[in-house]
């Protein structure tokens, strides 16, 4: 049983995960045994990188929105408060002064991108294929674990399909190896035929201990799956499984392939990241472009040295009189004209915080236009390098195609070979059976001893259990090719 591939099951373990869709509880059950669903469907909710794989798909979530909202405005505020010593230009009346002050700068700035060389359209774009792909991706995610679930239930079973053969053989194996300690204390049978049979006695020991061993560690290893403590008790349940139909109808691997290419999510998720990388050399060829932005802003300054002109001191002097002369050496006087003399001293008062800063409002408002000439060939390098990424995508998907054609091609030839194989062991059996029912009349007439008729029976229950193999191994590779064809795969 352990040569079952990891095709087969994937198989079941996917079955598992329909039952989930249908409504299986995501809780440990009340009684502490475990079906392979309600395993599945605990391990979905409760893994540890089923749940990161959720992570990734929520930060591609958030990317998505973001580039979304980059094509809104941008507002930036900004403001300082400096204290002031020694000579230095005043940020409000740009004079020189030399004294102790203190200074304020207040500023709202934003702009509005009108044109970014497709960059904002093209890296939404290219979130919306990314985020796709990580939900592709975590159904991927949640398939491997699945069969990870699926693998050590599986081997839970098989180990106790062991114990229960390997202790069938020990107790026949006791049957004689008592009846010819009879004989042999009756002088019948040789000694070594005794030692042989203790050896053998002990060999079948040894056999249901590494059975008991190899069911405990994958009980452990599906309890750690499950991030559940060992320590707390642990049962799971035994399906059914019906006797498969000797001759099914097997579709061909290409026809297989040309249906699951189109569903399973690892194939999604890769043929998306193709289209992501297309959309990154888009992105890295808007560098190419211009850029064109309406910018703007509103600012205002405060200074303590700024003073507010409350009024003026005014001081009359009488009249002052003027002579002006005709000559030039101002001998002879042609008019006198007396003129008031008045002085108008301006008076000045504190200019508080809140008027300097609505006084001295800034406003504006303009286009930036960026062009890209040269900048050390950037733009060139990141095209090359998107280029690079998008061929190395290609070969994903296509490396993606080839593994899924070789796995469906490999279920499909292990189909073929489990198919005779379980025809083989039906027909093993029936020739085993027969022999014993001969063994069993035989035995009754004295025909034949015991040690030969254990042998016989042994034969059988050899033969039960190799068909009880030949029929779990068929049924999953049949199942293989059921789900890859998107047919009900559930027993």
């Amino acid at each position: 049983m352990k040569k079952t591939s990891r095709l087969l099951l994937l198989a079941l373990g996917l079955a598992c995960s329909a039952g989930i869709q249908d409504g299986v509880a995501q809780q440990a059950p009340a009684d502490g045994t475990w079906s392979l669903q309600e395993a599945v469907a605990y391990a979905l909710k409760n893994n540890l990188q089923a749940r990161q794989s959720l992570m990734n798909q929520n930060l591609n979530a958030v990317d998505l929105r973001q580039s979304k909202f980059n094509r809104l405005p941008s507002i930036n505020g900004g403001g300082n408060y400096n204290y002031n010593s020694g000579s230095y230009q005043d940020p409000v009346t740009f004079s020189l002064v030399n004294e102790s002050s203190q200074t304020s700068n207040f500023s709202i700035n934003g702009s509005i991108p009108l044109f970014m060389g497709f960059q904002q359209l093209n890296t939404i774009k290219q979130n919306e294929l990314e985020l796709q792909a990580s939900e592709q991706n975590a159904l991927a995610v949640q398939n491997d674990i699945t069969l990870q679930i699926v693998t050590a239930y599986l081997n839970i079973l098989f180990a106790d399909e062991l114990i229960k053969t390997s202790t069938l053989q020990r107790d026949l194996t006791n049957q004689q190896l008592k009846r010819n300690r009879i004989l042999f204390d009756a002088g019948s049978v040789a000694e070594n035929t005794v030692l042989e049979l203790e050896s053998q006695f002990a060999s079948d020991e040894v056999a249901i201990i590494n059975a008991q061993n190899q069911r405990d560690i994958s009980r452990v290893n599906l309890m750690q799956m499950l991030n559940i403590p060992v320590g707390q008790g642990f049962e799971i349940e035994i399906p059914e499984i019906p006797e498969p139909d000797q001759s099914p109808v097997l579709m061909n691997g290409d026809q297989v392939y040309d249906v699951a290419v189109q569903t399973q999510p690892a194939i999604k998720a890769a043929d998306l990241r193709l289209l992501s990388a297309g959309k990154g050399l888009d992105i890295a060829r808007g560098t190419y472009y211009p850029r064109l932005s309406i910018v703007g802003g509103v600012s205002s300054r405060y200074s303590s040295t700024s003073r507010f002109l409350t009024g003026r001191s005014t001081v009359d002097n009488g009249f002052l009189k003027y002579e002006f002369y005709e000559d030039e050496q101002g001998i002879e006087p042609k008019q006198t004209v007396f003129l008031p003399s008045v002085i108008n001293t301006p008076v000045y008062g504190d200019y508080p915080f809140f008027d300097q800063i609505g006084d001295n409002i800034y406003k504006q408002v303009g286009v930036q236009l960026n062009v890209p000439i040269l900048n050390g060939l950037q733009a060139r390098s990141n095209v090359q390098r998107a280029k690079i990424a998008q061929e190395n995508a290609k070969l994903d998907a296509d490396i993606a195609r080839n593994n899924l054609r070789q796995t469906i091609e490999q279920a499909y030839v292990d189909a073929l070979a489990a198919q005779r194989k379980y025809v083989a062991a039906r027909e093993q059996l029936r020739a085993a059976e027969k022999n014993y029912r001969n063994a069993e009349l035989r035995l009754n007439n004295g025909v034949i001893n015991t040690v030969d008729f254990n042998v016989i029976a042994n034969s059988f229950r050899s033969a039960q259990s190799s068909l009880l193999q030949a029929k779990y191994e068929f049924t999953f590779k049949q199942k293989v090719l059921d789900f890859y064809q998107g047919k009900d795969i559930s027993f």
